[in-house]
């Protein structure tokens, strides 16, 4: 799965592969402060490396800012093969010199570090914001994506295209498995971040971050557009932007996105990649994306807590298959927020629940599938959420970490007599 899935001039770089750095040290001249930088960290060192290629292509023929700075965090690629040069991940930066031509510099070349560590991201950040100082930043996170899940917990616990995975039996099996326990679409799909085994939890994305504030943070991997994650990270940025369910390994369209990231048009960033992927056919016209205004949130965790409050003792009685999901086969983590409240509560009981969610959640698109999984746009809120599963003493322990819900308390530690 996917957690991470834009010249005119280029001085002497050549178009197809990326500027040479056998000779870049740190740059000794810090670039002038501009109106915004965003930074895209692309985690793209396992099987995803050639989508990673694709996308940076798109990047780079894409919009450039005459008052902003691209930043881009990759591996070393040949862009015209698709392959990675070394292992050596860079920092890249791209804009406009003062005669408005595109230029792209290498500014850092790090030793190789995995980049799905939070002390790499810190380190990324904190060089960005040093060469490449903005009044404004806004990031995308780009590899593999699993949600909320612990790290590691998909590898071995779901049915998507490894044998090791056939020996987890969930007690609550009531939705089927892939034929012969391999999803036939697993190419198609990406998960945040995932690199030579490594996987960040949201809470080392939360400590890298420290107390730079993004003017929205992208989620370009599977699974990420969840309640838990926006709520975590609601803190640190104006909106969060998400997928519920899985993302195509054909990414985001860079070459029309990023022109409305730079223009604060969040609404038309979810609007851009809704209409990307709407003009498909087949199994690739499938997309869910939603834009969430991170100061609303609140709102929606006091309505969300009254009414667990009420209704929590009856959770075990909801049927997950009534509620709208956004997994294929039985990776049963992730269902609607919404329409998991309507069933449990009533759709009388959550008006006020969802007035709020509506304040939050500004801009919602669903194609209606997700490669084989039926998806009712009147049943998409934009955000998932867990249904709690008294068998997964693992996963009810983990969950509780969670600042969603420690908020909304939909899980509560059991009361000694």
């Amino acid at each position: 799965m996917k957690i991470f899935r834009h010249i005119v001039a280029l001085f002497s770089v050549v178009l197809t592969v990326l500027p040479s750095c056998s000779k870049v040290e740190p740059k000794d001249v810090v670039f002038e402060e501009k109106e915004k930088t965003l930074l895209l960290y692309f985690a793209s060192h396992n099987n995803l490396y050639m989508d990673a290629a694709s996308n940076i292509s798109k990047i780079i023929k894409g919009y450039v800012p005459s008052d902003g700075n691209i930043v881009l965090y990759c591996n070393n690629f040949d862009l015209s093969t698709k392959q990675m040069k070394d292992t050596l991940p860079l920092l890249v930066n791209i804009s406009r010199n003062k005669k408005g031509d595109v230029q792209i510099d290498t500014i850092y070349k790090f030793p190789y570090i995995n980049s799905c560590t939070k002390n790499q991201m810190k380190s990324v950040l904190n060089i960005t914001k040093t060469i490449c100082p903005a009044r404004h930043y806004g990031m995308v996170l780009w590899s593999h994506g699993t949600g909320w899940l612990p790290q590691g917990y998909y590898k071995t616990h779901a049915f998507t295209s490894s044998d090791e995975k056939m020996m987890y039996s969930n007690q609550r099996s009531r939705f089927p498995a892939p034929p012969g326990g391999v999803d036939p679409y697993a190419h198609m799909v990406k998960s945040f971040g995932s690199e030579l085994g490594v996987e960040m939890s949201v809470f080392d994305i939360q400590e890298a971050l420290g107390e730079t504030h993004f003017d929205f943070i992208a989620m370009d991997a599977c699974f990420m557009g969840g309640v838990e994650i926006a709520y975590q990270l609601k803190d640190y940025c104006d909106y969060f932007i998400g997928s519920a369910a899985e993302i195509l390994t054909d990414s985001y369209p860079y070459d029309t996105v990023i022109e409305k990231m730079f223009n604060d048009d969040y609404i038309g960033v979810s609007q851009a990649i809704y209409d990307y992927y709407n003009a498909q056919s087949g199994e690739y016209r499938s997309v869910t994306i939603a834009t969430v205004k991170c100061s609303e949130l609140e709102a929606v965790a006091d309505e969300a807590k009254a009414l667990f409050e009420d209704y929590r003792d009856d959770i075990p009685s909801v049927d997950p298959t009534t509620v709208q999901r956004f997994f294929r086969y039985d990776d049963h983590w992730f269902y609607d927020l919404k329409d998991f409240l309507d069933n449990l509560c009533g759709t009388s009981e959550t008006v006020a629940f969802t007035s709020a969610l509506s304040k939050a959640v500004i801009a919602k698109y669903t194609t209606g599938r997700m490669i084989t999984l039926d998806i009712d746009p009147a049943k998409f809120c934009g955000l998932s959420t867990y249904i709690p599963d008294d068998s997964e003493t693992e996963l009810i322990t983990y969950y509780q970490k969670y600042a969603w819900n420690d908020a909304v308390k939909m899980i509560v530690p059991p009361t000694s007599d």
